[in-house]
């Protein structure tokens, strides 16, 4: 078999196994089982449950767990319009990492996981990517509100 051959087959090979491991990685991780809800009054809890709005794409309730202050800055239909699409973004997944509270104040650290199955390029790009984002929120009465970020771009890329 000549070298270029060889390559080929391995490559292929190599792109095949990442496609199926990507494809059980989604299935398993990304709809697998059921999820306990953390408490609503909480910076974890509240960016839990944006993911979870934005996954179910009810971008009205996303937007409820953003910070009064955002709201009043940006209204729902300008904050929604590019969540909004006609083509299919990635399959994509987040754990919900280390937080603290300072007294008005808190961080929520989320690793994010987007996975790209059926992408055509996948012998150029990594058909997984991760990604660590801090959420900043702020307490607002009994309950917190997302200060940053606003604008959830990574889901659509």
């Amino acid at each position: 078999m000549k070298a270029s051959t060889w390559f080929l087959v391995v490559s292929g090979a190599v792109i095949g196994v990442l496609v199926v491991v990507t494809v059980v990685l989604v299935l398993v991780v990304g709809h697998g089982g059921s999820i306990t809800l953390l408490p609503e009054d909480t910076p974890e809890g509240v960016v839990q449950r944006l993911f979870l709005a934005l996954e179910a794409e009810d971008y009205r309730e996303a937007y409820s767990y953003l910070s009064s202050a955002v709201r009043e800055e940006e209204s729902y239909q300008s904050w929604s319009r590019p969540l909004v699409r006609d083509r299919e973004g990635p399959e994509w997944t987040v754990t919900l990492g280390e937080s603290s509270v300072a007294g008005y104040g808190a961080t929520v650290e989320v690793t994010y996981t987007r996975f790209y199955p059926n992408t055509p390029l996948l012998e150029f790009i990594d058909p997984i990517s991760t990604s660590r984002i801090t959420f900043y929120l702020e307490r607002e009465g009994s309950s917190w509100g997302i200060t940053s970020p606003t604008w959830f771009w990574f889901l659509l890329y």
